[in-house]
């Protein structure tokens, strides 16, 4: 099984200037009523599309997440196969594949099939075929990238005619959002795998669904090609044909839609965000993205295994200066691992979520502050350190250069070292790199998975506390939503007193879209299920 800390499907993919990903959000059941209340000018309404051109910057190799578990991998899928359950537009789980669920018990799920799911093919889903298809995901073999999130399970099985139970070897609430195409299932007809000897995603044998449309063209790392089908269970999307583009050179897609070849261009580097916004024809749309990033301490590095050292650093990052400067004021100053996307479904807005998280790291930009702090510490002359940055993430090397230029007059010289994407991974909880970052993309809408990581075995920051530990293992059993809310942000208080990690920002996404279109109820979950439903046309 593949190790969290350098393949976890969402830590920064390196697919461009700022691989922010435009996220649109998802209804509670695909395909329903529309409305125009959002269209940011005219009136927009849900009308057939023949064709909708998008531009990715990211190349694919496969179609098959379990395979290739990429931003842009989920987000592609999603038009195609479905999970048993799936997000809303505030991130709460909601039917797909299964009409309904529950929880038995603590270590128990049962799900009950909808009777109207069809493949692309319009072969009937089955039992069978959702039973094949967890094996798959639970497979090291066909699913690497995500057979660690099945890990827990003892038992999957049928238990009526339109039944599944999965059976878990502990209690762990966030299980629920295993059988979600958001995170870890993709089901799949068990017939036209076997016919394809076991392969999915490639060109020889496409992704099949249940989903709004079929596969009938993928070359990979250069185009797909999507046609609407009539078996969808959501009903009938409005766009006919979908053709999504992998264009990796920002230059190149920004050309591309001021010449009319492409609709819509998803992921665009927020250092160019004007440029799109001055293309004629052109709208930009900004969303909160659920992604985090901060500095990481290796506390088994010297000398970041001093607590002094660690706040020294902190204090010297002008963190509402990197949201205004770098980012153009698209993002926010982050006071923790979870953010308020992740949260405000339960807690009841965005602003309570902001509310609950504030206090967990109160640091402020202190140079003086610093200086003394620094002083306390086995190196108080100060010392001299390297950080990796990958070349795809401009906005955290700049944050770095600013940095090293904040603690200079501390004596602490930083060095900022840019590589490709692939070296960085390997700073990731490294003994040779103590001060590090992590750009994470929280896929799902559990408050609790980045947290699970950093405070886990095998963690970045090399770090460990009980009292953490024992605040973890309560959440994981918690089924009060509310509370278990509580616990994840408490273990967080505790565990950043120790500063292990500082969060930086909390990023937004940034999409450019032919303003003939809209985006309705733009916000911070879709691509996690069928999205196309949610562009609207302009009335003539």
């Amino acid at each position: 099984m593949p190790q969290p800390s350098v393949t976890r499907r969402t830590v920064l993919q390196g697919t461009g200037a700022a691989a922010l990903v435009a996220l649109i959000a998802a209804c509670s059941r695909p395909g329903g009523d529309k409305s125009d209340d959002n269209a940011a000018t005219g009136k927009f309404s849900a009308q057939e599309i023949d064709e909708l051109v998008v531009a990715i910057p990211a190349t694919l190799s496969t179609l098959y997440p379990g395979q290739e578990a990429g931003n842009f991998n989920y987000y592609v899928a999603a038009l195609v196969a479905e999970g048993l359950v799936a997000p809303d537009g505030t991130g709460k789980l909601v039917a797909a594949l299964a009409e309904s669920w529950k929880q038995t018990d603590p270590t128990t799920y049962v799900y009950t099939l909808r009777e109207d799911a069809k493949f692309s093919d319009g072969s009937p889903m089955t039992v069978d075929d959702v039973l094949y298809s967890i094996e798959l995901a639970r497979s090291d073999k066909h699913s690497p990238n995500i057979a660690y999130y099945w890990a827990n399970t003892t038992s999957v099985k049928k238990t009526g005619d339109r039944e599944v139970t999965i059976a878990l070897k502990s209690p762990d609430v966030a299980f629920e959002w295993g059988p979600c195409a958001a995170n870890a299932l993709w089901i799949t007809s068990k017939k036209y795998v076997e016919a394809h000897d076991g392969k999915l995603g490639t060109p020889d044998a496409f992704l099949m669904g249940t989903g709004p449309y079929r596969v009938t063209k993928f070359q990979p790392d250069s185009t797909l090609e999507l046609e609407r089908v009539d078996t969808w269970w959501g009903g009938q999307a409005p766009v006919k044909k979908v053709r999504i583009d992998f264009i990796e050179e920002e230059s190149t897609r920004l050309l591309a839609r001021e010449s009319g070849d492409i609709d819509l261009a998803l992921a665009i580097s927020l250092d160019q965000a004007q440029q799109w916004e001055d293309t004629e024809d052109t709208t930009v749309m900004f969303a909160p993205d659920r992604s985090y990033v901060g500095i990481d301490f290796n506390t088994a590095v010297e000398p970041f295994d001093d607590i002094h050292v660690r706040r020294a650093i902190a204090m010297c990052c002008d963190r509402k200066a990197f949201v205004d400067k770098l980012l153009g004021g698209h993002g926010e100053v982050a006071t923790a691992l979870t953010t308020p996307q992740q949260i405000e479904s339960v807690l009841g807005g965005a602003d309570a979520a902001r509310e609950a998280l504030a206090p967990v790291l109160e640091i402020d930009f202190d140079v003086d502050a610093a200086k003394a702090e620094l002083a306390k510490s086995k190196v108080p002359d100060g010392f001299s350190t390297t950080v990796g940055v990958s070349t795809s993430a401009p906005q955290i090397s700049q944050a770095f250069q600013a940095l090293a230029q904040a603690v200079d007059p501390l004596g602490i010289k930083i060095e900022v070292k840019e590589m490709p994407v692939e070296k960085w991974y390997g700073t990731i909880g490294s003994e040779d790199w103590g001060l590090a970052y992590m750009w994470y993309f929280n896929a799902t809408g559990d408050p609790a998975e980045l947290a699970t990581w950093f405070f886990g075995e095998g963690n970045p920051a090399s770090f460990s506390n009980d009292d953490v530990n024992d605040l973890m293992a309560q959440q994981r059993k918690e089924t009060d939503p509310a509370k278990r809310v509580q616990l994840i942000i408490e273990a967080q208080k505790v565990a950043l007193e120790e500063l292990p990690y500082f969060p930086l920002w909390w990023g937004e996404a940034a999409t450019a879209i032919n303003d003939h279109y809209t985006i309705e109820e733009f916000g911070s979950y879709t691509f996690l299920s069928p999205w196309t439903p949610r562009i609207l046309t302009r009335e003539s």
